[in-house]
């Protein structure tokens, strides 16, 4: 009966949080009127078939499958001088030959929403609700889940903007997550995280940026164990900005960031401070690069402090056919709305992509991605991932794709290592309707 209403309590949390950002955005959606509203309307409909040959990402015991899927859905998008809103569902029909059990109906909806209440007062409205089975999540695809139970999760952000100036605002908001676990074993949760970010150009050259955000996490499970920590937090962060030319800036940032935790002290309280310095330029519409380093310094409540460095690049190349990018980053991440909670980690990654169009109706794209996280205990694990493909698209309406995608784990834990190849084939029909 307890694990029942943990399970209504967790479902209503979820639909409350979407439902808190749609009468959010209902309330400000002005009304339209066709005079001065621009409609688009794109309905389509997917069908494919999936070969994964380790569904449960399993390093002994690799289970194969083929999954078809169709998914039905649609892009509604509404246009004014004044407001933007769109949608985006589509449902997707999962089903296995083999292992049926793991049959289901996945869900992604999302809804974007901007609005100037008055010349200088700007609202915006992000949500987007993701149900899956699917164990490697795109946004947190270092996280190891072994099974095929589904998950829900419901990421939502509203802010108000302040326009006083050419380039100067302040903006205050509020950003909620949410993860709901079918897997009893995994922790379910949800963060908070009031925000205000402050911009301010003194000059043609000279810029300020200054922020500040609180988070509270909550975490439960529905089995007899004990889920992790909760947390509050506070993250404070100050930006000075030089700009040579319209194209070229260098920027110095400065920030601090707090977790408390309580519950079962397992975790341990820490500051993290971290200092960087920034170049972007942008050699001309098709061509831009972006180099920072900088040093993190982490004070621990108990253990001792802890320091590293930090980096990131990035190169971007578009051409007439296509386009190229080049990337890394390295520093410290956190993560604990996940399926493994890794908590506070040193990492470094690379990552790079390209697209090209061989023929007017023909192209091809392939990227790769190398990741090395290092946790609180010194526990190690690589994530490397690949993929490739083929799009054509004939008939107008129509496209047929072939996709392939490689993902490798070797973690110090060996339950946790798994080689994974997954090849799709997809037909695609979809129509775009404007009035």
């Amino acid at each position: 009966m307890i694990v029942n209403l943990r399970k209504k309590a967790a479902t209503t949390n979820i639909l409350r949080s979407f439902t808190i950002f749609m009468m959010l955005s209902f309330f400000f959606f002005p009304s339209i009127t066709l005079a001065q509203t621009y409609v688009e309307l794109t309905p389509e409909i997917s069908v494919s078939e999936l070969y994964d040959d380790n569904l449960y990402l399993d390093d002994k015991d690799e289970i194969s499958d083929y999954i078809t899927e169709v998914s039905p859905g649609f892009t509604l998008n509404i246009l004014s001088e004044k407001y933007n809103l769109g949608f985006i569902y589509v449902p997707t029909i999962v089903r296995y030959v083999h292992e049926d059990q793991a049959n289901t109906v996945r869900h992604l909806g999302t809804i974007t929403y901007e609005q100037y209440l008055h010349e200088h007062l700007k609202f915006d409205l992000t949500n987007t609700y993701l149900k899956s089975e699917e164990p490697l999540e795109e946004e947190y695809a270092t996280e190891v889940r072994h099974t095929r139970n589904t998950y829900q999760r419901n990421t939502g952000s509203a802010s108000l903007s302040y326009l006083f100036g050419t380039e100067n605002e302040l903006t205050a908001g509020y950003r909620n997550e949410f993860l709901k676990n079918k897997d009893e074993t995994i922790d379910d949760g949800m963060t908070q995280h009031p925000f205000a970010l402050i911009t301010h150009w003194f000059d043609m050259r000279n810029g300020l940026e200054l922020n500040y955000e609180y988070t509270k996490a909550h975490f439960w499970r529905d089995d007899e164990f004990e889920a992790g920590d909760d947390y509050t937090g506070n993250s404070y962060g100050l930006r000075y900005i030089y700009r040579f030319t319209p194209h070229a800036t260098v920027s110095l940032d400065y920030n601090l960031t707090t977790r408390n935790f309580r519950g079962n002290d397992t975790d341990e309280d820490y500051k993290i401070h971290d200092t960087g310095i920034e170049f972007e330029k942008a050699f001309s519409s098709d061509f831009s690069i972006t180099l920072g380093g900088g040093y993190f310094i982490r004070e621990n409540d108990y253990s001792d402090n802890e320091n590293g460095y930090m980096y990131h690049a990035s190169l971007t190349k578009e051409f007439e056919r296509g386009g190229f990018s080049l990337g890394g980053n390295g520093g410290w991440d956190e993560s604990y709305l996940t399926a493994d909670r890794t908590g506070f980690t040193r990492y470094w990654s690379l990552e790079t992509s390209v697209d090209y169009r061989f023929l007017e109706r023909l192209e091809g794209y392939a990227g790769s991605s190398y990741r090395h996280d290092k946790d609180e205990e010194d526990l190690k694990w690589d994530t490397l991932a690949g993929n490739c493909g083929l799009r054509w698209s004939f008939m107008r309406w129509f496209s047929l794709s072939l996709d392939y995608t490689y993902t490798k784990r070797d973690d110090d834990v060996d339950t946790d290592d798994y080689t994974d190849n997954q090849i799709m084939l997809i037909l695609t029909a979809s129509r775009l309707y404007r009035w």
